[in-house]
């Protein structure tokens, strides 16, 4: 994208809901190449405006807009039913309009549906709100809020006071919904989403790896130990070491390590002592890749006493980034080999985009990590008062 890209352009809209509606309109009119997230999944809603003589408006998926080849307005894609249910609900209460029957429907009795069914408005008039309903969900809300305010001084000089009335509540709900303050409700976040965001942290992780470290593409991760030191100047040491099985974390793995060698603060040698000792316990399965929580000198201390192929990373912080030895993990387990690497070895320093799935996945394994040793550290704090 970087190389084909010749100018770069950018729109400064006053709310979330305005730059919710302007993305899906020009993902809408210009089919960008690279947004394959937006335009070429089927999972994002539509929104679909009928071509009838009192149109409906309801919310529609790509697929059905394959299959149907629906007549009438196409509006969208938008990244989730839940917004696209929040922007419906935002823009009925501004441009009311029908669902179709023979008689009033619950809307109509909350002021939400303008009652053709029952002939309170005209096809004309309940055409021309549909309009202006239409430039609003495309993002245009400067110019809804000039024609609204030309039918309101129209209305004015014609003495239907009523009428500009409404109008005019119309352009104060327009104003206050594109607040910079107005916020739309946030997403909750359902299990099968979280599973998503999981997957996708594993797979953007072996992506790395692979770019990175030239892995397997596919490599195996199903099993990832994440490990962390905690400590008062030494005194009351544990490191934990979490489990994450296929991108979850599965506290029946969790284990602790009660450092008792040292009483001096010395996180490298407490980080070898526990990495020797969880070595020595194969029956635990041996990890597809270790994270730890920390930078170069981290890292290279656990490859200093680490036997087994599995590749180590690291975690640092203030920005959060990858430190990733480059390392061929075929020729690691011979010891010979391992002393001439260490010589000479060099790292690759990874900043991510702070909502990258594979450095949002990295960062829970950390955090858990550093969770679980304090609470230890925590605990045998508090023994050894009483004691």
């Amino acid at each position: 994208m970087v190389s084909t890209a010749y100018a770069v352009k950018f729109k400064v809209l006053d709310s979330e809901l305005e730059a919710l509606l302007t993305e899906a309109e020009l993902i809408r009119t210009y089919q960008p190449h690279f947004n394959i997230l937006l335009k070429d999944d089927k999972s994002p809603l539509y929104i679909h405006i009928t071509d009838e003589e009192f149109p409906r408006v309801i919310a529609i998926r790509k697929k059905e807009i394959i299959s149907a080849k629906p007549k009438g307005t196409i509006l969208g894609p938008f990244p989730s039913a839940y917004k696209t249910q929040e922007v419906l609900k935002i823009a009925r209460k501004i441009f009311p309009w029908c669902n179709g029957g023979s008689r009033p429907c619950f809307y109509y009795h909350i002021d939400l549906c303008p009652g053709s069914c029952i002939n309170e408005i005209t096809q004309t008039k309940y055409n021309k709100n549909i309009k202006q309903l239409i430039l609003f969900l495309k993002g245009k809300k400067q110019t809804v809020s000039k024609n609204l305010k030309k039918m309101m001084d129209k209305n004015i000089i014609l003495e239907k006071y009523e009428e500009a009335a409404i109008i005019r509540d119309q352009l104060k709900m327009i104003d206050e919904v594109t607040k910079k303050s107005h916020r739309l409700k946030p997403e909750l976040t359902t299990q099968a989403l979280k599973n998503k965001i999981n997957e996708d942290g594993i797979i953007y992780l072996q992506k790395i790896l692979s770019t990175y470290l030239s892995l397997p593409k596919k490599l195996p991760l199903k099993r990832i130990e994440g490990y962390d030191v905690s400590n008062t100047q030494g005194t009351n040491s544990a490191v934990s070491m979490v489990v994450f099985t296929d991108g979850k974390p599965d506290s029946s793995q969790y284990r602790l390590f009660n450092i008792k060698t040292l009483n001096t603060p010395n996180d490298y040698h407490m980080m070898k002592e526990a990495i020797i000792r969880r070595q020595n316990h194969p029956e635990w399965s041996a990890p597809n890749l270790v994270v730890v929580d920390g930078g170069k000198g981290q890292v290279r201390t656990i490859l200093q006493i680490w036997n087994w192929q599995n590749p180590i990373i690291g975690i640092a912080k203030n920005p959060d980034r990858f430190i990733l030895p480059i390392i061929n993990w075929t020729r690691w387990e011979d010891k010979n080999n391992k002393k001439e690497i260490l010589k000479g070895l060099q790292y690759h320093i990874v900043k991510l985009d702070a909502n990258d799935p594979s450095l949002k996945l990295v960062q829970q394994i950390r955090n858990e990590a550093h969770r679980f040793s304090q609470n230890q550290h925590k605990k045998r704090r508090i023994k050894g008062m009483f004691s």
